[in-house]
């Protein structure tokens, strides 16, 4: 559950990270990011790369693809795959269905499945206090010999107030933005799973620094910012 944890929150982080029509956040076509992952231990687990394929500026915002490829600790490709990304009337909205990791996809596949979301919002504007809004997500398989459903919910977002982070990548003035996470998983047996995070994201960088932890806030690991262009 450390990795799923690691999964939803890295997610977040990214996700918000590309946000151009706030003033927060730049994205054009060739932009990339590079993010290292580390463990509670403070070992290196993994990398993502993550560059803008395509961008298409709208009437409202923009609409864009972004390649994402996750690397293990011995550089090794694991996963890849695209995001799309939507910005409206300066509101980045994000997809809850990228919360679903794959593998837990591809357990429902054989399946016909049903999907009830709503999405996160990434206003145009941050203030320390400002409460964001949550987002959630429920899939479930219809015909399935052994229901399956699972349920995502990103709450609390909070923007907590404002530090300065430095990474391989530099050092950026940040606003902090707490959440927590709840993940409801329904194969046979129920079961629940409590975690919060934290993201530190810098005008026209994006996600700069995030940190998982557990329900009783023992640290799962955290990702940085290694690059930018």
């Amino acid at each position: 559950m450390k990795k799923l944890s690691m999964f939803i929150l890295g997610l977040i982080s990214y996700i918000t990270s590309v946000a151009q029509c706030n003033e927060y956040y730049v994205l054009n076509d060739g932009t990339a990011w590079t993010y290292e992952t580390y463990n509670a231990k403070g070992k290196l687990s993994g990398k993502t790369q993550q560059n803008v394929r395509s961008f298409e500026k709208t009437a409202t915002g923009f609409n864009a693809v972004v390649t994402s490829v996750l690397y293990n600790d011995k550089g090794k490709e694991q996963t890849k795959g695209d995001l799309e990304m939507s910005c409206v009337n300066g509101t980045f909205i994000i997809d809850m269905r990228k919360f679903i990791p794959e593998e837990q996809q591809k357990m429902f596949a054989s399946y016909k499945m049903t999907i009830q979301s709503e999405n996160l919002e990434l206003p145009a504007k941050l203030t320390v206090g400002q409460m964001l809004k949550e987002g959630s997500i429920t899939l479930a398989t219809e015909g399935s010999p052994l229901p399956m459903k699972m349920t995502v919910i990103i709450s609390d977002r909070k923007v907590e107030g404002k530090e300065t982070i430095t990474t391989p990548a530099g050092t950026f003035e940040c606003f902090k933005i707490s959440s927590k996470s709840k993940v409801s998983t329904q194969m046979g047996v129920n079961m629940n799973f409590n975690f919060s995070g934290v993201e530190w994201i810098a005008p026209k960088v994006g996600m700069v620094k995030s940190e998982s932890f557990d329900k009783n806030g023992k640290p799962n690991g955290y990702t940085q910012l290694a690059s930018y262009k």
